[in-house]
């Protein structure tokens, strides 16, 4: 029987159209600010010599890391440094209310459903672990966060397409691999998972990037009320 529940965000209970046209223009056009009002952040420092390591220019100013930046978010690049930059602006913007996260409808409820039925529910997602509690924190429906046990992202978990995510993830879960369920809209994703021993449900929603693309051979359904996870 399934004891925990992994999902995805973009594509899978959320919209990625959201993301990509709403919040990455709301981090874009604030890098420069926040960068010069947070500058003397031991966090941000750190994360400013990554950028400089990446790009291989460890003298680059301000300027030059936010033009490094601005190029990543537009062309969607999965860079640790950016994506932890990204959600602390979010952070905030959630935190001001000037931003309110999207889920698809099915997603809320379900989310609920699977919590009062005991399954340990957690967060694997390419955006930062403070986009993600930032996101779930500021719901339409208010705070989703007493609903999950554990965020992860590619920091502190690794690439979403190796394996050997997967596997630290139900370490830190302390929930065997056989009994961990998967939920995502990328067939690389659901593949990685199944190699460390999950079950993998692919979420096929229409209008998503990945639909055409499909799930490959694992399980497809286009909603969370198609799935009970006490059936796996």
């Amino acid at each position: 029987m399934t004891r925990a529940v992994v999902v995805d965000i973009e594509g899978t209970t959320s919209s990625t159209d959201f993301v990509t046209s709403t919040l990455f223009p709301y981090a874009r056009a604030r890098f420069a600010t926040y960068l010069a009002e947070h500058r003397d952040s031991p966090q941000l420092r750190a994360r400013l010599d990554e950028i400089r390591t990446e790009i291989d220019e460890p003298h680059a100013d301000e300027a030059r890391i936010v033009a490094a930046l601005e190029h990543w978010s537009d062309t969607d690049r999965k860079i640790t440094p950016l994506k932890t930059i990204q959600g602390w602006i979010w952070q905030d913007a959630f935190a001001r209310g000037d931003l309110t996260s999207h889920f698809y409808p099915d997603v809320i409820p379900a989310l609920r459903r699977w919590h009062g039925a005991g399954m340990v529910l957690a967060v694997f997602s390419s955006g930062s672990v403070d986009a993600q509690r930032a996101w779930f924190g500021h719901s339409p429906e208010g705070d989703l966060l007493p609903l999950l046990t554990r965020y992860f992202d590619t920091d502190n978990a690794g690439p979403k397409r190796e394996a050997h995510s997967y596997r630290k993830i139900a370490a830190e879960l302390a929930v065997p691999s056989q009994t961990t369920l998967f939920l995502s809209d990328v067939v690389a994703e659901l593949d990685a998972a199944r190699d460390a021993g999950w079950t993998t449900i692919g979420v096929r929603r229409t209008g998503e990037p990945s639909f055409e693309a499909g799930v490959g051979d694992h399980r497809a359904v286009s909603s969370f009320d198609e799935l009970d996870p006490t059936d796996h």
